[in-house]
C-alpha cells in the first residue's frame, strides 16, 4: 500500500512531466576502454518521457600565479545538463540505465545526443542522469 506523501508525488511527477516533459530515446551501449561504444544486444532502445535541463556553468582556471604576476583568471564556460526520470517511468523500462548509455532528444533541433555520466537515484525511485555532449557521426 502507498502512503499519501507517494501519491502526492506521483501527482507532481505527473503534473512536471505534463509541463516540462519531452521524449527521449534511451539506447543502452556497451562501453570498452579505448573502444567507441556499441549498442548492447541484452538490453532494448525504449522510448522514456522526462525533463531536461540545461544550465550554463563556469569556471574559474587560477592555474600557478605569484604575486600580481597574472592579475586576470581564465574563465571555462560550460554546461550542465541532466535528465530526470521519474518513479514510475524507471519502473516501465525493464533495466537500469548505465554510465555510457546514449540518451537521443529527437523533439530538439538536430536531435543532440549524449551519454549518461554518472546516475543519481533519489529515495523516491527517481533518477537524475548527467549527461555530457556527444558528437555523433552521421
Amino acid at each position: 500500500m502507498t502512503s499519501p506523501f507517494d501519491a502526492l508525488d506521483a501527482l507532481a511527477s505527473g503534473a512536471a512531466l505534463e509541463g516540462f516533459g519531452e521524449e527521449a530515446v534511451l539506447i543502452p551501449r556497451r562501453s570498452s576502454p579505448y573502444a567507441e561504444a556499441a549498442a548492447d544486444a541484452d538490453r532494448m532502445a525504449v522510448k522514456v518521457r522526462g525533463i531536461f535541463s540545461a544550465l550554463a556553468a563556469s569556471s574559474d582556471l587560477r592555474g600557478q600565479s605569484r604575486g600580481g604576476e597574472f592579475t586576470g583568471t581564465t574563465r571555462m564556460v560550460s554546461e550542465q545538463s541532466a535528465f530526470w526520470i521519474s518513479a514510475a517511468q524507471v519502473a516501465e523500462l525493464g533495466f537500469r540505465p548505465a554510465r555510457g548509455d546514449q540518451v537521443r532528444l529527437p523533439e530538439r533541433c538536430g536531435s543532440p545526443s549524449y551519454a549518461i555520466a554518472a546516475i543519481h537515484p533519489t529515495s523516491m525511485g527517481d533518477l537524475n542522469l548527467l549527461l555530457v555532449r556527444e558528437d555523433v557521426a552521421e
